[in-house]
């Protein structure tokens, strides 16, 4: 569960860390002496240290701040003190509302729970920019786009998982997963043609949670790869039906969907919607 930040708990885990720079106090001894610090409870200060990593403890058992939590108390100032809390916060906790860093500020600051934006603002990220907010909110998209990349990892896995059930169930032979070990053979999985027919069969997996509204993109290689394979064809899972639905594409149904080269441009990646192929997509043999 994501952790809920705002100025004020903000401002109580910065306080703490000054507190224990000067006192160091073991958690038994914050909590039972110091009931309130910055504003807030001792227990929710300590709270949002340690979700942020801030701390370490010691030989003695006391509290120390840990290199991240260092980092903090030495910034320059209270605006940037929030600053390195705020990408603390989203790289330890993954918040949802991080994916729209990728579109820019406005749609975070739009998005995002209120007592975090608020954070935003006091910490001067929300004004007219300058080049100390603009590398802020660079670096921000840049852990999001690194988000979106593991999640987008993690659904072609689980797609190709489901192809190495199916094709198992299909043809009695288990399939080898070629993804695992190499994604520059232009596909994911090799199976056989069917039970009867021992034919290599290679097999391009392309997954989605979105339902009708999901995606898939094919690189150009991929599709070139699939161009030299004499058997060759794409599943597309759709993951947000419970049990998840398979559609098995042939290199002409794919066909119709792929651009050509004209003049001196190449094309190099296409998106085609999962709705192109809706006819097509049944139950799984799972």
């Amino acid at each position: 569960m994501t952790l809920l930040l705002s100025p004020g708990l903000a401002q109580a885990g910065i306080a703490l860390l000054d507190l224990l720079q000067r006192r160091p106090l073991s958690a038994p001894e914050l909590l039972s002496g110091l009931p309130k610090v910055g504003g807030m409870s001792s227990s929710a200060a300590l709270s949002l240290a340690e979700a942020l990593a801030w701390l370490d403890i010691n030989d003695t058992g006391q509290l120390q701040a840990s290199a991240a939590g260092l980092k903090v108390h030495a910034a320059a100032g209270y605006e940037a003190a929030l600053r390195c809390l705020l990408l603390h916060y989203v790289e330890t906790q993954s918040p949802d509302w991080l994916q729209n860093a990728v579109y820019g500020r406005s749609r975070v600051l739009t998005f995002c729970p209120v007592g975090v934006r608020q954070v935003f603002v006091e910490a001067g990220l929300a004004g007219p920019p300058n080049d100390e907010v603009v590398e802020f909110w660079d670096w921000l998209a840049g852990i999001a786009r690194g988000l979106q990349k593991d999640h987008l990892l993690a659904t072609g896995r689980e797609g190709e998982r489901l192809t190495l059930t199916h094709e198992e169930s299909r043809t009695g032979t288990k399939p080898r997963w070629v993804a695992v070990d190499s994604n520059q053979d232009g596909y994911d999985v090799l199976s056989i043609k069917a039970s009867d027919d021992r034919t290599f069969l290679s097999i391009e997996v392309k997954a989605s949670r979105g339902g009708r509204d999901g995606t898939l993109h094919l690189t150009r290689h991929e599709w070139d790869m699939a161009l030299d394979r004499p058997f060759h064809v794409f599943h597309l899972w759709d993951l947000s039906s419970t049990p998840p639905r398979l559609a098995t594409l042939g290199m002409e149904e794919m066909a119709v969907h792929i651009p050509t080269d004209a003049g001196a441009g190449g094309w190099e990646s296409v998106e085609v919607p999962f709705k192109a192929f809706e006819s097509l997509f049944g139950p799984a043999l799972l």
